[in-house]
């Protein structure tokens, strides 16, 4: 990440960066900023369809989609250069263009260079999963990454997975025209999430026009006899065959280690994740291991891998080593509304053996109402007693922006919700809300 790069120039030693594709990594390149690019055009089009709403008298809309993506290649190609720029410029820093493979535990070879170092870091991130589905090896399918480099947008489109990556861009390309219906194995819409806020999100989504079945057994898919696909699934009892025009494959993320060679370096790992101790340290001594490469437990988020950019590069180069913690949250679906969380859902917490109350609070007058958005909810777990934050979980309009305090909240002092309640909140905003939610969860 650009925060270790950073540290470990900082701290005058010479490092070799080992790049096979844009540089920037996933987020600026194929994931969170194209594709928030992409939510964006999708959220202005039905903005526009509801204008006279607002008192505002617009002609026909229509969506320029090779536009829309123009756009969002746009968006990719100037944060990926500015990014190389930027390492370009470092002192003591040398970009290599190139696959990386492990000769060894200080040994790595670029295109039939070799490169010897005392401590490697491997952050290559992660990849669209593979999804063992009957037929699907011989049926044309999009990932996420293809998403991004689409030219005509899909008539009908067919999504498995109904995960954040699925719903965030199935939503988008929704609302630019697809007609969309989603393919889910899990028995239940969003399991883990809070089941008020992902039931209400499920039923916006359906709202729109987008189709989701849960709890599907997909028995394969294959090419449509006139172009395009065909899925036979059994859900809610019945078979079906479901038929679209494109398929687009959502269902998570593995990590890239296939290239690497990780046994040469003796370093232990597969799709699932590396493998590392609290320091971020793999089985091989020189050899340390940070982001979405560690796999789920770690948390694959953009946010999460800068943090450990610097823990792993200070852990590496024994400036002030410590543990890092496991990823505990925030978490965002950004979907309109957004879902975000942070902690533990109330069941959860109750599981744990915790004694819980719950403040809640909707979006309903204020500037919500001015806004026309008042969908969507706070709920907030405390302990009973100590009034300390266990969890908050929003969908609102932009959600993801409103979690931030309780997220300082839960890492200051004694965790408790007293510093958003005594603290003032500029009115109107949607942050009031939250604040409410944390004063109804507080001890009275």
């Amino acid at each position: 990440t650009d925060a270790e790069l950073a540290r470990a120039v900082a701290a005058g030693r010479s490092v070799a960066l080992v790049e096979r594709g844009r540089v920037g990594g996933t987020c600026p390149t194929r994931g969170c900023i194209p594709s928030k690019a992409l939510i964006r055009s999708a959220e202005v089009a039905p903005e526009v369809r509801r204008a006279g709403e607002f008192g505002i008298r617009v002609g026909s809309m229509e969506v320029d989609f090779a536009a829309v993506m123009d756009r969002v290649r746009g968006i990719i190609d100037r944060g990926s250069s500015g990014a190389q720029r930027w390492l370009e410029s470092l002192e003591g820093l040398e970009l290599i263009a190139g696959e990386a493979v492990l000769e060894g535990p200080e040994r790595v070879r670029v295109d039939g260079r070799t490169l010897t170092a005392p401590r490697i870091i491997i952050a290559s991130g992660a990849e669209p999963g593979v999804v063992p589905i009957h037929g699907l090896e011989r049926t044309p399918h999009l990932t996420s990454d293809d998403v991004l480099a689409l030219t005509e947008l899909p008539r009908r489109l067919l999504v498995v997975g109904a995960g954040p990556i699925a719903l965030e861009l199935g939503q988008a390309l929704g609302r630019l025209g697809s007609q969309v219906r989603m393919v889910e194995v899990a028995p239940t819409f969003l399991p883990g999430a809070e089941p008020a806020l992902a039931g209400a999100l499920q039923d916006h989504l359906r709202e729109e026009g987008i189709e989701i079945v849960v709890g599907a057994a997909i028995h394969f898919v294959a090419p449509g006899p006139r172009g395009g696909v065909r899925m036979l699934v059994t859900a809610d009892g019945r078979d079906r065959t479901l038929e679209a025009d494109a398929l687009l494959v959502a269902a998570g993320r593995t990590a890239s280690v296939e290239a690497l060679q990780l046994a040469a370096a003796g370093v232990e790992g597969s799709a699932r994740g590396i493998p590392v101790d609290a320091r971020l340290r793999t089985d091989a001594e020189t050899v340390w291991a940070a982001g979405d490469v560690l796999g789920p437990g770690w948390g694959q988020f953009t946010h999460v891998a800068r943090r450990q950019g610097v823990d792993v590069a200070e852990n590496a180069l024994g400036l002030d080593p410590h543990d890092v913690p496991k990823d505990v949250g925030p978490r965002a679906i950004f979907t309109d509304p957004e879902l975000v969380s942070i902690g533990l859902t109330e069941e959860a917490a109750r599981a744990a053996g915790y004694a819980v109350r719950v403040g809640t609070g909707t979006f309903s007058g204020g500037k919500a109402r001015a806004w026309g958005e008042e969908r969507g909810a706070v709920r907030v777990i405390a302990q009973a007693d100590t009034g300390r934050l266990l969890g908050a979980h929003v969908l609102a309009y932009h959600g993801a922006d409103l979690i931030h305090p309780v997220a300082v909240a839960m890492q200051a002092g004694d965790g408790s919700g007293d510093p958003i309640r005594r603290a003032f909140h500029v009115h109107p905003t949607l942050g009031e809300v939250v604040k409410s939610a944390v004063e109804a969860s507080q001890p009275t």
